[in-house]
């Protein structure tokens, strides 16, 4: 019976190792979480996001995209029809970029993406319209294989659209994170490195709700949540008057 029972116990890890073994067999690389522009200096219609998909695992697999909304900025047009008001979306996968408001590329055919060992694949790319609608949108995108949704590898980019380019973020070298995210009453705010500044929590409109300094020499600092409702919150650490970085925080 000791002997039946550690059978089936080495079949069942054997079994979980080969799951998570699937589980990990596509990688993203050089995604963006955040991609910030402003409507008044926007260039195109459009703001893009790319980055690579790789296949480390053993097998050749044929290789799918999903598409969901995490959140959405209101207007939104979707499911999407030509000429309505609100912000709007597509991505490209593949030899094909597929029409507004498509939800998953194609599983079959000469349109469906095989990665052999090793490969990676460049052709992803998301397209956000802004259309003249301030606010944020969350997209989460899983690459997967047909039929198989346990053998994904997902990421989601915020794209935030601002009215003007003053509160904006510009390219300085500063990253920062929000731990813990989502947060109820406390959130730490963790810089590479000190610098003298204020950090801000906007709300989807812009508009600066609380702002607390910085302290000196510090690159870890607690702040207190009180009198921001729950939702979602633009965190952005400033100096001088500038933008340095901002993350999006959820207060729940």
């Amino acid at each position: 019976m000791k002997q039946l029972l550690t059978f089936c116990l080495s079949v069942c890890l054997a079994g979980a190792l080969n799951v998570a073994q699937a589980q990990i067999s596509l990688e993203i690389l050089d995604a963006p979480d955040t991609v910030h522009v402003s409507l008044d200096t926007l260039s195109g219609p459009d703001v893009q996001a790319y980055w690579d998909v790789t296949n480390v695992g053993e097998e050749s697999l044929d290789v799918l995209v999903t598409r969901s909304f995490m959140e959405m900025a209101d207007p939104f047009n979707f499911p999407y029809v030509d000429g309505e008001p609100g912000s709007y979306e597509r991505f490209c996968w593949g030899p094909l970029c597929y029409p507004f408001g498509t939800v998953a590329s194609a599983d079959q055919g000469s349109a469906l993406v095989t990665l052999a060992p090793a490969d990676t694949n460049n052709t992803f790319k998301a397209d956000f319209y802004p259309n003249g609608v301030a606010g944020v949108t969350t997209i989460k995108y899983c690459f997967q294989t047909p039929g198989n949704a346990s053998n994904a590898v997902c990421h989601e980019v915020t794209f935030v659209v601002h009215a003007t380019s003053d509160v904006a973020e510009l390219s300085s070298g500063v990253t920062c994170s929000l731990m813990p995210n989502p947060a109820t009453d406390m959130v730490t705010l963790s810089l590479d490195r000190a610098l003298d500044g204020v950090v801000e929590f906007r709300n989807l409109v812009g508009q600066v709700a609380k702002r607390e300094r910085i302290q000196a020499g510090v690159t870890q600092q607690a702040v207190n949540l009180d009198g921001l409702t729950e939702g979602i919150w633009l965190v952005s650490v400033a100096s001088e008057g500038r933008v340095l970085a901002t993350q999006r925080l959820v207060i729940r």
